[in-house]
């Protein structure tokens, strides 16, 4: 009865539908580089080490700002190789701009600063030229004011105080999660205890997930209609899961896996609840070994291994418990 998630959710990146993105709060915003471009730092054991990508990059960060009445300094934020993490608060002015139009602008600055540092050098050996941009051109033929960035980001509303400290917190620990997944990709391979929910799980995978910002749990019942209006809005929510958030569920109707699609596409992780415990020669699909190594899937199960096969009855029940018990005592994700 092993869960699927068949990773191909091709939608556009969500926002909050509804939500006025001019509001007052902190947002979490996650920019991914353009396969192919140069690494804008490097990990290492002692955390990232700069190069002349990353000291730019800093410097337009922190006087961003001052262009902008309605912003705060952006902070804490990290420059990784492939993405920036930043944690911008609009303020409660009356000359307000969108989050969108903010982004806008700080990726057309940094964009700049790439290729005027860039300027004639070919991009790391270790990341070729990609091909089918947005733009329909190559690499190597972008340059100027060409994006550097993936047109689709992630925002995270932050306006739950402790959700506020999470958040900080993921960011300036970014760097040494990374680390970590590099050198230890066995470490995410193995059974574990863990409290989680108030009870004793067994876990296989990251169990930094979690840790994670935002947790939410998903239910999709496997007779709901993919095409229904509660599977849409189902599917809004599960769009909404990017960096810095989980997904909780079976993944195993047809339902949860198109959320595990949506989850996927964002850029989230998952919290894969299974029913059938782990024994000592257990181990995840091939298709999700990858994610493991990566950090971003934690498998949890309720039950330690069995010495038979549970039934189909048995299975059903026990995802039903799990599901029921992570949608009862998560909290929403965006209230």
């Amino acid at each position: 009865m092993a869960s699927t998630i068949a990773f191909c959710y091709n939608e556009p990146m969500a926002r909050l539908f509804g939500f006025d993105y001019k509001s007052p709060y902190f947002y979490m915003v996650t920019l991914k580089r353009i396969k192919g471009l140069e690494a804008f730092s490097q990990i290492g054991p002692d955390g990232l080490i700069e190069n002349d990508l990353t000291r730019a990059f800093a410097a337009v960060i922190k006087t961003f700002h001052k262009k902008w009445r309605c912003l705060d300094e952006i902070s804490p934020f990290v420059i990784m190789p492939d993405h920036l993490h930043l944690l911008i608060k609009i303020k409660p002015v009356d000359e307000r701009k969108s989050l969108s139009t903010l982004v806008w602008q700080l990726s057309r600055d940094l964009s700049h600063e790439y290729w005027r540092i860039t300027k004639g050098r070919s991009p790391s050996s270790q990341n070729p030229p990609a091909q089918g941009l947005a733009s329909g051109r190559c690499v190597g033929h972008l340059g100027a004011t060409d994006p550097i960035f993936e047109k689709d980001w992630h925002d995270w509303i932050v306006k739950k105080t402790g959700q506020l400290a999470a958040f900080r917190r993921y960011i300036k620990e970014n760097p040494a999660r990374a680390w970590a997944r590099r050198i230890n990709a066995r470490y995410f391979q193995s059974v574990r205890e863990v409290e989680f929910l108030g009870r004793k799980w067994y876990g296989y995978g990251n169990l930094a997930i979690l840790n994670a910002p935002v947790l939410h749990a998903f239910k999709g019942h496997r007779a709901t209609a993919i095409d229904s209006k509660e599977a849409t809005a189902i599917l809004a929510e599960a769009a909404r899961i990017g960096p810095g958030g989980a997904g909780v569920s079976t993944f195993m109707s047809p339902l949860e896996k198109a959320i595990g699609n949506a989850i996927a596409k964002a850029g989230g992780t998952f919290i894969v609840l299974s029913p059938e415990g782990f024994g000592a020669r257990w181990h995840p699909p091939r298709n999700k070994e990858k994610f493991c190594a990566q950090g971003r899937m934690l498998f949890l199960s309720l039950y330690p291994a069995d010495t038979r096969q549970p039934t189909k009855k048995e299975l059903y029940a026990r995802c039903h418990k799990m599901v029921d018990l992570a949608t009862l005592e998560l909290p929403s994700s965006e209230a």
